[in-house]
């Protein structure tokens, strides 16, 4: 034991003189960011260390909370100068969520293409917008009441309020329910009163051809036409569907990174706050209106598939630092995201690690391109908000990743040690609970 302490009391001594040497000896930019690379991870080794066999917090290694910030600065600077990184782009922002102070950042406002990280914004926006329990309505109304012999003598009406989870196999249940009342025939037009669905442009027309359509694939003839209108004021009530809270809605988008999902609800939104001059302005408008700089935002889908799609770490993090803000939206947003080692497209990344069951975060894929974007949660409390993006670089994207899980598993680290009181690991939701957590 005194050995290791002479060992600790020596790195705190050397270590800083042997990175200042770095910028002293003539060495190549590539030689010297790997020694500094490797200088940082010799440091972390002996704050895990100093943790694990004395019980010390690294707090307890650095002298001040100032001297570990400088520290973490380092080893992400290390990181993000990987020789394996030599000819990307990359940029990074660490956020601190209590105090709203920038930890880290790296070309923070320059503009990347995000991948699905995109989603974060998109599911952010509906939140702030819409609320977590927000629930979308389809009704299907006639304004005179069927006849005896199951006869609509009038129009039919759909309405609705854009839900993203209406599609074709939603339109046959409909018919069947109806067929299964009764109705055989009807009148009048199919009248879609709009949004119906996220798809939705033109009131409710797509969703009134739609219900034509399985209606009379079920046997029920139809005498009009499909077209968008208004209920009467007066209508009879003949189906209604009421679709999963909003909160359950995005889980399905962050968890597994769902493309389909994610660009139906951004249409969803579209097709209820959009204009057809600027169709996707008003995300923009709703953070600017916040306080944010919306000037890296170029939103093209809700999957984060298009390469035309662009934001920034800064712009990212500003998102993740805003929803913190409000505790309903930011319960919503975090149970949505991926679990550093236990959920979603991090089930297998830093388990074991400090980091799981702290990181929560959203991937982002795409040829030469790596994001990921979310927070550090310690004790159920968001201490930092991150964005680490990768584009560009001629390495395997696996080596990309492993890049990334170590700056997460030092944000991790950095963060349990500066909480107030250092805490258990963060269990998952009980919905996504499904392991023991280590440290």
């Amino acid at each position: 034991m005194i050995c290791i302490m002479r060992i600790l009391r020596r790195s705190t001594i050397y270590l800083p003189a042997l990175r200042s040497a770095i910028f002293i000896c003539d060495r190549s930019a590539a030689a010297a960011a790997r020694l500094k690379w490797h200088l940082g991870h010799r440091l972390a080794w002996l704050l895990v260390m100093s943790v694990a066999l004395f019980g010390v917090q690294p707090l307890a290694f650095a002298s001040s909370l100032e001297d570990s910030t400088t520290q973490l600065r380092e080893t992400l600077a290390g990181l993000m100068a990987h020789p394996a990184l030599d000819g990307a782009r990359v940029g990074a922002a660490v956020v601190s969520i209590p105090s709203a102070d920038t930890v880290y950042s790296l070309y923070p406002e320059e503009l990347f293409v995000p991948a699905s990280t995109i989603k974060l914004v998109v599911t952010a926006s509906a939140l702030r917008l819409l609320g977590p329990q927000f629930v979308y309505h389809t009704s299907v109304l006639s304004g005179v009441p069927p006849t005896q012999q199951g006869v609509i003598p009038g129009d039919l009406i759909i309405r609705g309020t854009g839900d993203p989870t209406l599609d074709s196999g939603q339109y046959r249940q409909i018919a069947c329910q109806l067929k299964a009342q009764g109705i055989n025939a009807v009148q009048g037009d199919i009248v879609g009163e709009g949004p119906v669905t996220a798809a939705d442009r033109a009131g409710g027309r797509g969703a009134a051809r739609a219900l034509r359509q399985a209606l009379v694939g079920q046997g029920i003839p139809v005498a009009g036409s499909p077209t968008a209108g208004t209920a009467p004021p007066s209508v009879y009530l003949l189906y209604r569907k009421v679709s999963t809270s909003l909160r359950e809605y995005i889980q399905a988008v962050n968890l597994y990174s769902d493309n389909q999902r994610g660009e139906r609800l951004l249409r969803s939104l579209r097709a209820s706050f959009g204009d057809s001059g600027n169709p996707y302005g008003f995300i923009s408008e709703l953070w600017a209106e916040a306080g944010l700089d919306v000037s890296s935002l170029q939103l093209v889908d809700g999957s984060g598939m298009s390469y035309r799609n662009r934001a920034s770490p800064a712009l990212l993090t500003s998102v993740l630092v805003e929803m913190a803000h409000n505790s309903s939206q930011f319960a919503a947003l975090a149970d949505s995201l991926p679990i550093a080692g236990i959920s979603g497209t991090l089930s297998g990344r830093m388990k074991d690690t400090v980091a799981e069951g702290r990181v929560y975060a959203k991937t982002g894929t795409l040829n030469r391109i790596s994001c990921l974007a979310g927070y550090v949660i310690v004790d159920e409390t968001p201490r930092l908000a991150f964005a680490l993006m990768m584009s560009g670089y001629s390495c395997s994207a696996s080596k990309v990743r492993k890049i990334q899980d170590q700056a997460a598993i030092h944000l991790a680290r950095y963060a349990l040690a500066a909480s107030a009181r250092p805490s258990p690991p963060r269990l998952a939701p009980p919905s996504l609970r499904t392991a023991p957590l280590h440290q």
